[in-house]
């Protein structure tokens, strides 16, 4: 495996890909000649795939302001929208890059085309086991999911639900509002009100066909390798990231469940089991982490638009969303004062900001965080035991070998956060450590399987080790994909309706108030 050598992009202010590769005739750059800086070579092939990212994340708002929003409001939102797509389009159209980049899309097709399929099929392979869509077995939060899409396929825009259609075991006195972050089943919804419910199942199934696939594609264009060892190993290493839930569980007996649940109310999923039980937040986080490790070789115009996409994330997962916010620094450095600029775009951004934050808000927020050390029992010796099994002891490998400035620098975000994040709990099942931790450990799995890579390519006798030591970490995703294939099944039956969950189930983290400023004042009458 060969490591692409970068060109001095001072000289050229945007290098294809392709054009970094000269066989022969450059020694191998050490790691430490990485400069954190924002002026390597922009790959064309990664700006398009970031600017499909992007609209990948912003189209369910969109949708959420044509559905939900007053017309009135929303027809200010998309004549803003539309000009500030203008204003980029024509900046791109007269740039002077623009003709080198149409002349490097070509070659660099040519060079990652192969890659670009392989991730099509083992994306698909792997998420034909996870119940999105009908596909696969039913896990225990799929039920909930397909009940949030009926409805919203089914019903108008806004959703409410008068009080009378809970029944007395809610002990419901007034009407509610569905009010969720659901932006990931917008589109399949749209779907499903043209075509039907089968349709919209298998819209939301290619929707996060497409996600993922632009994840794993992002994370082996950070890699910056030849070769389809390079592919295989990137795929692997994120299908299989986890924790040494298995081990530890088979050496202790904490439970009968399945592993991950065997410390409980402490979690930190693998990539697996985030990505079968909770698309909706997993997807979002896999994407703007990936965006933010490749943000030095993203092109300025793009990174422009990334607080707008930071803000859709408020409809995507609020949650998700403060486990990022810390990792926008890095980022945040360099782009403040674009960024901070009076211009149709931050005005944009502003509006949106206000817009989704009043509908969150509209929660009841039935659940309150509380302090884990004041409740939990025997809160240090568990603490300690999650700690070790779900990231540290893995964690170790990445300091066997140095790291750049950049990815040490996004690194140490992410180590801390996942040592602080267990302190707190929220909701029947803790959703706090479920979805603040996966940023965090998409950080670390990246790291993980770049250390590998490197420790194999300069032959270090620690890479057997790294390798033994992420295969015991297997274990545990692959418990997930091994109970997935044993109850396999595709159906597109339609689901229990909401209330049928009964009040002791998550169905309460869904409701909102009808009477708030969002339902009086922005939304659809």
């Amino acid at each position: 495996m060969k490591t692409l050598p970068f060109a001095n992009a001072e000289k050229v202010l945007v290098l294809s890909f392709v054009g970094t590769i000269e066989p022969g005739s450059h020694k191998r750059k050490t790691f430490s000649e990485d400069r954190d800086d924002y002026s390597n070579p922009r790959p064309v092939l990664l700006n398009w795939i970031v600017l499909i990212s992007f609209c990948y994340l912003i189209l369910p708002v969109m949708i959420f302001i044509s559905g939900f929003v007053r017309v009135e409001i929303s027809s200010v939102l998309f004549g803003l929208t539309t000009f500030v797509c203008y204003r980029s389009f024509r900046h791109v159209m007269t740039s002077r890059e623009l003709k080198m980049q149409i002349k490097n899309v070509l070659p660099e097709w040519r060079l990652w085309r192969w890659h670009l399929l392989l991730m099509v099929v083992l994306a698909l392979g792997w998420l034909s086991f996870s119940s999105i869509g009908g596909i696969g077995y039913r896990n225990f939060d799929s039920g909930i999911r397909s009940s949030l899409l009926w409805h919203l396929v089914t019903s108008s825009w806004p959703l409410y639900f008068p009080a009378g259609y809970f029944g007395d075991s809610f002990g419901l006195v007034s009407d509610k509002a569905y009010v969720y972050y659901f932006a990931y089943y917008l589109p399949a919804a749209v779907v499903g009100k043209l075509l039907g419910w089968k349709a919209a199942n298998l819209a939301l199934f290619a929707y996060s066909w497409l996600g993922v696939w632009l994840a794993l594609v992002l994370v082996r264009v950070y890699m910056q390798r030849q070769g389809s060892v390079v592919t295989l190993t990137v795929f692997a290493g994120i299908c299989l990231f986890g924790g040494l839930d298995y081990v530890f569980n088979w050496l202790l007996a904490f439970t009968a469940d399945r592993s991950e649940m065997w410390l409980s109310p402490f979690h930190y999923f693998s990539h697996t089991r985030n990505l079968f039980w909770a698309p909706q937040h997993c997807l979002p986080s896999w994407l703007m982490i990936c965006i933010i490790l490749n943000r030095r070789q993203i092109s300025p115009l793009l990174m422009h638009i990334f607080p707008l996409v930071i803000v859709s994330l408020l409809l995507w997962s609020p949650l998700c969303l403060i486990g990022i916010v810390p990792f926008i620094f890095p980022v945040l450095k360099c782009y403040w004062k674009e960024w901070l600029r009076l211009n149709p775009l931050s005005i944009l951004t502003s509006l949106l900001f206000i817009l989704l934050t009043a509908f969150i808000i509209s929660n009841d927020f039935s659940f309150e965080i509380l302090f884990a050390p004041y409740y939990v029992d025997n809160f240090w010796r568990n603490y300690s035991l999650f700690v070790l099994a779900e990231f540290a002891i893995l964690s170790a490998v990445l300091f066997w070998f140095p790291f750049r400035k950049m990815d040490f620098d996004i690194l140490s975000i992410a180590l801390p956060m996942l040592f602080i994040i267990p302190f707190f709990t929220l909701g029947t099942w803790n959703d706090w450590t479920i979805k603040l931790s996966m940023p965090s450990l998409f950080v670390v799995s990246v790291m993980v399987i770049k250390q590998i890579i490197r420790l194999m390519e300069n032959k270090r006798k620690s890479a057997s080790i790294t390798v033994l030591l992420f295969a015991a970490c297997a274990f545990t995703p692959l418990e997930e994909l091994v109970y997935s294939a044993r109850h396999y099944r595709i159906s597109f039956e339609s689901p229990p309706e909401i209330r049928e969950f009964g009040p002791t189930y998550i169905v309460w983290q869904q409701l909102g108030d009808p009477g708030s400023f969002f339902f009086r004042m922005i939304a659809r009458q």
